[in-house]
């Protein structure tokens, strides 16, 4: 009884689900999307299974392929070890040598025709005597058949009407059609034809079987002229003989690219070694100009470096004049450096002493520059020459020499450490002399300050002297033209940019002389190595200089070129012009010369 009801409840459960299932399948149908089930996810396992299955065969199937490929081409090489054949195994081998002498036929047919053709051409033009048809001879001298003419300008008047004629002359009922057309033939589209190589192409070519054209025939009295073949005798050779023809055809070639190879590889070592003598000769060019080059970079280095220094002399006197001006006119007004407040509070600190404090009361001045305070019976002359500096260091524990404390400066540096030895070289001195002179100025600068403030105070307008720079202004890099304007920038910009096209023309004309150079002595070794020129069998010193004396002309007037843009501190137009009548005439003559 138990039973019986757990099997009625079991089927009405399995029913009941199965409702359930479908009354979604339904749902999810009338929705647009339908999801899987249970038995629709076994199907798919199983065709996964299937599909990776199937992917396997195929891999092993291309493995198991080229395996067997890589054996046969090992048992060809094999094979050809052992009989000395030099033909590579091939499983087409007599389909090839058929399709090679049917092509070979072919072409003897084919010269056999156009040699009649043009034959037909001087005697008789209609063809008949020849077997040929009707022939016309160009403009060209070249003979082809009437037929052939006509379907060329056939093809050409169609080609010239499709590509002429405009959408707006089409019928409507053709465009009608040509749509249907369209229409109908897209179907057909989707399936694209497989493309074919080249190779495949040129092997269904040779395949590929004509009608042979009729034999043409030679009249008597025509015979064929000296120097061709007689291609009409060879119109019936059988097929051994011609099988014959094309292998003595292959050997020849062979032969040929044999000699090609051997021919190359003899000139080898000739054409590496006039390479090298090229090479050499446009180095040593190459070296020559960087050996001038450099001479003029180092003399342009010199006089800039000279007018550098000048420029910073002048400079120099130029901001002492002007300090001088404004304290003689601040001195007129009552401020003076001893009487302007604030001027004892400036110090003078010395930049890069790593941390030690100079004693600047017992170092003497700067000649020619303010009162500072000094002691007479120890100063130091900032002023000096470089050879009054002190070389000798005495030991540091000496302490009762007299002269080590009268000739080095005391220094601030902590208990047990009284004196250290120092030595007055020039880098030490221009340390001391700077700070020096940078207190003087900003004590001058104050006084001017405070005599601007008291002008302006008394409502008076300060003249321009109080109002200079205290540093020397270096104006660097400005030319003086020859109407005595300094030159703008503009101008300066200019005139380097025709500077660099005129050195690069000149730097172009010199680099294609030198090509010409190198090759021509490449040329010359390589018809002394081969025996077309008398071998030089000793070199003297003036025999090894290789550049021609026209090329270290030029070479030289480049670089005199670069140098003199760089030097010339006259007008750009006086630059330019003088260039160009100096190089006119003579690079002239020197490319002439090296061209002939």
């Amino acid at each position: 009884m138990n039973q019986n009801i757990e099997n009625l409840l079991a089927s009405k459960v399995r029913v009941l689900r199965s409702l359930y299932v479908w009354q979604g399948r339904r749902k999810r149908a009338e929705h647009g999307r339908l999801d899987r089930t249970l038995p629709d996810i076994r199907d798919l396992e199983r065709k996964k299974r299937l599909h990776e299955y199937r992917v396997a065969a195929r891999r092993e199937k291309r493995l198991r392929k080229a395996d067997e490929k890589k054996q046969r081409k090992l048992n060809a090489t094999i094979l050809r070890r052992m009989t000395r054949n030099p033909d590579k195994y091939n499983k087409n081998a007599e389909r090839n040598r058929l399709g090679a002498i049917q092509l070979e036929r072919r072409k003897i047919q084919d010269a056999a025709v156009k040699q009649a053709q043009r034959l037909a051409a001087v005697h008789d033009p209609s063809g008949l005597m020849f077997n040929v048809g009707p022939v016309v001879q160009q403009e060209d001298g070249s003979v082809v058949s009437a037929e052939s003419l006509r379907r060329r300008h056939e093809r050409e008047a169609a080609k010239a009407a499709t590509n002429t004629v405009p959408v707006e002359q089409l019928d409507k009922h053709d465009g009608m059609q040509s749509v249907e057309k369209a229409q109908a033939g897209d179907t057909q589209s989707q399936i694209k034809p497989k493309k074919l190589s080249n190779a495949q192409k040129r092997k269904q070519a040779v395949l590929q079987t004509y009608p042979p054209p009729p034999k043409p025939t030679l009249p008597e009295g025509v015979s064929i002229p000296d120097g061709e073949e007689d291609w009409l005798t060879l119109w019936d050779l059988p097929d051994d003989q011609i099988e014959r023809r094309v292998l003595r055809a292959k050997k020849r070639k062979a032969a040929e690219r044999k000699a090609l190879r051997a021919k190359q590889q003899s000139g080898k070592a000739d054409r590496r070694e006039a390479r090298d003598e090229k090479r050499k000769i446009y180095r040593d060019i190459k070296l020559v100009w960087k050996s001038i080059k450099e001479e003029q970079v180092r003399e342009r280095t010199r006089l800039k470096a000279a007018e550098e220094q000048e420029s910073k002399k002048i400079a120099v006197e130029i901001n002492d004049a002007e300090r001088r001006v404004a304290l003689d006119l601040c001195e007129t007004l009552g401020f003076t450096i001893a009487n302007t407040p604030g001027t004892e509070e400036i110090k003078p600190r010395a930049l890069g002493m790593r941390g030690r404090v100079v004693n600047f009361n017992i170092i003497k001045a700067p000649r020619g520059q303010g009162d500072a305070n000094q002691k007479s019976n120890k100063q130091i002359d900032l002023g000096g020459a470089a050879g009054q500096a002190q070389e000798h260091l005495p030991p540091t524990h000496d302490h009762t020499n007299t002269t080590a404390n009268e000739d080095f400066i005391k220094l601030d540096v902590g208990p047990g450490q009284d004196h250290e030895a120092l030595n007055y070289n020039h880098k030490l001195r221009r340390k001391l002399r700077r700070a020096l002179d940078n207190v003087q100025m900003q004590k001058e600068m104050l006084v001017r300050q405070r005599t601007i403030e008291y002008l302006q105070k008394n409502e008076l307008k300060p003249p321009a002297e109080l109002k200079t720079d205290g540093k020397p202004v270096n104006v660097r890099g400005m030319r003086v033209l020859e109407n005595g304007a300094i030159e703008t920038a503009k101008q300066e910009r200019v005139r380097a940019r025709l500077d660099l096209a005129e050195f690069n023309q000149a730097s172009r004309v010199l680099r294609k002389q030198a090509k010409q150079c190198a090759i021509e002595a490449g040329l010359r070794k390589h018809a002394e190595l081969t025996g077309r020129l008398p071998l030089k069998t000793s070199s003297t010193g003036a025999e090894k200089s290789t550049m021609p004396a026209h090329i270290a002309a030029g070479v030289a007037e480049v670089m005199a070129l670069a140098a003199a843009a760089d030097n010339n501190h006259n007008a750009m137009g006086g630059f330019s012009a003088q260039r160009s009548d100096e190089m006119s005439p003579e690079s002239s003559d020197e490319l002439n010369e090296s061209a002939g």
